[in-house]
């Protein structure tokens, strides 16, 4: 589906393409050489990219990485474990000082989701005395933790033993999310801890730190503190007077509990406490530099933004751009949506399209779309957006050859068409008896206290997604083990083979590396059928042939309590037939209508 503004023109300028493919290695290279030869440049190279390379030399300026310049802090780094090997049992530290650490166990590598822990042998051993000579300490690593994690259990310890119990450790668990230093044992551990009923998520990433110096300790969650203990006595160097032989990742110090479940990556420690603003880098400087990418685009008038691994974000200038694609102005007084103010902008690598004004990439997408789904029909699917990255537009859809064919010939070199295979499915397409999520009226997936920052709302509204494009009933933050998708009763299925929706981006035009994975249950009570006839039957008892003008109604799925819930301020009169002939399954909230507004002159008019 196209998006559109207001006035109706694609939004072509604002969707954030993910490295589909990458820049050819000679390409890069002379990205890595301003001034570089031109002939480095091989013909297999496009269009767009020889332009984009040959403004980059002409400036002769340099380039952002892939990832998030502030994101790549080094100072201080004492050892980092980015857990993005493929095989064998080193975890390879990426810090330079040599620290590297041993997997034991099951070692389950996943390159870029990083080395998974089974739960019963998998742990890496980091060397010995990795805190000796520490006043402060940063600790900060992404983790995912399995929805059928026990408790308790370490994320990390550094420390010592003596016999079955821990003796003398720096820890961070999350069942219980804080973070603890002790001399001894857990009797005289000094908490970091945003509560006793406090945990982190499970089935979806999160970013945490624990930054201590002086008698202060933090606890971050996705770059946002958590909580702080003004009252840490313990340096990280005290323990063990500086020796330590039990230093794990996903192993606790205590014998009886239990070995970590999940995923880890880009495990790091510092040598001294990063500042909240660098904390916020490392953990979320990904999510909020594309907000702030995406802003650039907007306001500069770009019709594409794209990340490349090797050269970092590119933004690319309609062919007759007027401006000065080098001199990219700041909107001024730009807040994201969690009122901070960015201290660092993105820098992306400018260029102009070779192919396309705005005009013209939205003609050839109306062309697409009045071939494949003239008069608005949805026989066939579309999708239709343009590619920065190969200065194309591109077309992915289940249309046959006998329809796209036409649009390849004429289009040829601007229009790419994509048929969708079995890893690139089409959008779901429920028939109307699984239609569920919008229907029932639930609610958006949220945790009950809200969205923090950028990287928890993103997961959420995956999970959202998740739910849309897999027909189910409703999603919900379960405060004990985190995103649960309900589907209905006789929901024909594989409910634990969630498909993810092909093309999804989120708010910004993110694609997004992870989806969270959140626990799946199907309706006790209810096939899609009866909720929609319990729903209608609510609606005629209240409000009689369609009457809404008595009483005020609202109906909803509650996927939590697998119920239908019945906000309304009618009376008893009419609401208790609807508990007693749906007994367990209908729950109604009385509603009291608000007073009308007082008045204290009879001649007050509205807008008077």
């Amino acid at each position: 589906m196209r998006r559109t503004n207001a006035a109706g023109t694609v939004l072509a300028a604002l969707r954030v393409m993910a490295p589909l493919s990458r820049l050819p290695a000679a390409a890069r290279a002379a990205f890595r050489r301003p001034g570089g030869p031109g002939a480095a440049v091989r013909r297999r190279t496009s269009a767009a990219l020889v332009a984009v390379l040959s403004l980059l030399l002409a400036a002769g300026g340099a380039l952002t990485t892939a990832v998030p310049a502030q994101a790549e802090i080094t100072d201080g780094l004492l050892l980092r474990y980015k857990l993005n090997e493929t095989s064998g049992t080193v975890a390879h530290d990426a810090s330079g000082h040599g620290k590297d650490g041993t997997v034991n166990g099951t070692a389950d590598w996943g390159d870029a989701d990083g080395l998974g822990f089974n739960g019963s042998t998998t742990y890496i051993k980091v060397p010995n005395n990795i805190m000796a000579g520490l006043s402060a300490i940063t600790v900060a690593f992404d983790v995912w933790i399995d929805p059928t994690m026990g408790k308790p259990y370490f994320l990390y310890g550094f420390g010592n033993t003596s016999g079955t119990s821990g003796n003398g450790y720096l820890f961070s668990t999350a069942n219980q999310f804080r973070t603890g230093i002790t001399l001894t044992d857990f009797h005289a551990e000094q908490q970091t801890r945003p509560s006793t009923s406090y945990a982190l998520y499970r089935g979806m990433w999160k970013h945490v730190t624990y930054t201590q110096t002086g008698n202060t300790g933090v606890l971050y969650e996705n770059g946002v503190e958590k909580a702080r203990n003004t009252s840490v006595t313990i340096t990280p160097g005290a323990i063990g007077g500086g020796t330590t032989t039990a230093d794990y990742i996903g192993r606790s110090l205590y014998s009886s509990d239990l070995y970590f479940k999940g995923r880890m990556r880009d495990f790091r420690v510092y040598n001294r406490a990063l500042s909240a603003s660098e904390v916020q880098a490392v953990a979320t400087g990904s999510e909020a530099q594309w907000e702030q990418l995406q802003a650039l685009a907007s306001y500069n008038g770009a019709i594409a933004a794209f990340d490349d691994p090797d050269v970092g974000p590119v933004v690319i200038f309609p062919s007759d751009y007027p401006g000065d694609i080098y001199d990219l102005q700041k909107p001024p007084d730009w807040t994201d949506e969690f009122g901070q103010t960015p201290t660092d902008w993105p820098d992306p690598t400018p260029g102009l399209s070779q192919q396309f004004t705005v005009d013209q990439i939205n003609a050839l997408q109306n062309a697409v779309t009045a071939q494949i789904q003239p008069g608005g029909d949805t026989t066939y699917q579309l999708n239709v957006h343009y590619d920065g990255m190969h200065d194309w537009v591109v077309a992915e859809t289940d249309a046959p050859a006998s329809v796209t064919d036409p649009l390849a010939t004429q289009y040829a070199g601007k229009l790419e068409i994509k048929a969708y295979t079995l890893d690139n499915p089409p959008p779901a397409k429920c028939t109307p008896d699984q239609i569920a999520v919008g229907t029932v009226g639930t609610t958006a997936a949220a945790p009950a206290s809200g969205f923090g920052d950028a990287a928890t709302k993103l997961q959420w509204q995956q999970v959202q997604a998740l739910a849309d494009y897999n027909c189910a009933l409703a999603a919900f933050d379960d405060p004990t083990i985190g995103p649960v998708i309900i589907f209905p009763s006789d929901y024909p299925g594989d409910i634990d083979d969630l498909r993810k929706p092909p093309g999804w981006t989120s708010e910004y035009g993110e694609i997004p590396a992870d989806w969270p994975t959140p626990t799946t249950a199907k309706s006790q009570r209810f096939t899609l059928a009866q909720i929609t006839d319990i729903q209608n039957e609510v609606i005629r008892q209240v409000s009689a042939d369609g009457d809404t003008t008595a009483y005020s109604v609202a109906v909803h799925y509650d996927g939590m309590s697998d119920r239908i819930v019945v906000d309304t301020d009618a009376p008893a009169s009419l609401t208790d037939p609807l508990t007693a002939a749906y007994p367990g399954q209908v729950v109604v909230n009385a509603a009291t209508a608000p007073a009308p507004a007082a008045t204290t002159d009879s001649s007050d008019t509205v807008g008077s």
